[in-house]
């Protein structure tokens, strides 16, 4: 029996921060000359333009991807800096996500509220279905599949009842309920047991458990945007900050000169205080991405041996792509934890780099 215990924190599928970005720069080494300022600003509109692009093709909610893209396709210089700063076009994106999946949300309860497995059996069980799913999933389910499934509650189409069974994927979904590899799964696996039927641990296999793992990295992927742009916008306030204290430091002369500069280290210190703290979040973000892409190694590797009436070569392909997804993401974490890493020293080199001026 395949056993997948990594424990995970659960993500929020609509974070609730409104963040965004300020067109602040990245801190340069004290005193920053012109060429250094020029190569700080092409790094700063690099890294803005890597979070640009991530969104565009991996955030979940099309609403964003579409925005995205337009930032990233734009003729205007500083489009992608005013797409990701308070109020622009990503806030603006993930307000009309949040609207449209309050509406599919609507729409997919009254559906389950309004009908029976009775009345309308496969509108009633697409709806059940489609309200686990992803943004995608019920998005897709409001504009086409209701109106697919009513179409076949119209010619009478009767629902296949499951076969029975075996206690051995029983026990696998039992298991998974306890140890399974995120909150959506293991959420999934959870209501499949609690249910009990044939039916459940059938619908389990063949929609649920798919349902649920695109749930958890759908998750995890709009939970690092919101916290990509918390922690830019907050370290680049900081940075201005500090630049601004150096600056005061610089042009202060006489008795106020020690002041200044103790000061002006305080605010560099301060920024790469947050840099690290970033880096350290981005660091557990790589731990659970690794822990996920292991899980659904295991998942493939249990898959390819089982041999129960389930549809195991399917249940593989689809772990090794949610592995590869997984894989994807830890790449990143690392890359983003580097970044910061970065940030921090740079920053903190900053502050170490302004003279102790004795008291007069």
């Amino acid at each position: 029996m395949f056993r997948a215990r990594t424990r995970m924190p659960v993500l929020l599928i609509v974070p609730a921060l409104v963040c965004g970005v300020t067109a602040g720069v990245l801190p340069a080494a004290a005193p920053a000359q012109a060429g250094e300022s020029v190569t700080v600003a092409a790094d700063q509109a690099d890294r803005y333009r890597q979070m640009v692009r991530r969104l565009a093709d991996r955030d979940p909610r099309w609403e964003v991807q579409s925005a995205a893209w337009s930032a990233l396709k734009s003729d205007l210089p500083d489009a992608v800096t005013k797409f990701l700063s308070p109020g622009g076009g990503y806030e603006e994106a993930r307000a009309r996500a949040a609207k449209n999946a309050s509406r599919n949300d609507l729409i997919i309860s009254r559906t389950i509220a309004t009908t029976t497995d009775k009345s309308s059996p496969i509108v009633h069980v697409t709806a059940v279905r489609a309200s686990h799913g992803t943004l995608a999933e019920k998005d897709r389910y409001v504009r086409t599949g209701l109106k697919e499934a009513q179409d076949l509650d119209a010619k009478h189409s009767p629902i296949q009842q499951a076969k029975q069974q075996a206690q051995q994927d029983r026990d696998f979904v039992a298991d998974l309920a306890l140890n399974g590899s995120g909150p959506w799964v293991r959420a999934a696996a959870q209501r499949a047991v609690q249910l009990g039927t044939d039916a459940d641990i059938a619908e389990f296999f063949k929609y649920a458990w798919i349902s649920a793992a695109d749930c958890d990295i759908q998750a995890y992927r709009m939970d690092v945007a919101e916290q990509q742009l918390r922690s830019r916008r907050q370290f680049d306030q900081l940075s201005v900050a500090a630049q601004q204290a150096q600056q005061a430091y610089e042009a202060t002369s006489g008795a106020a000169k020690a002041k200044a500069a103790e000061e002006a280290r305080t605010a560099w210190n301060t920024a790469a205080e947050v840099a690290a703290a970033t880096r350290q979040q981005w660091q557990a973000d790589e731990q659970l991405a690794q822990a996920q892409a292991k899980a659904w190694g295991m998942v493939h590797d249990f898959a390819i041996v089982a041999s129960t009436q389930q549809d195991w070569p399917g249940i593989a392909d689809k772990a090794a792509t949610t592995g590869t997804a997984w894989t994807d993401e830890l790449a990143w974490a690392q890359e983003q934890a580097r970044q910061w890493t970065e940030l921090a020293e740079r920053t903190r080199a900053n502050a170490t780099a302004i003279p102790v001026v004795p008291t007069i």
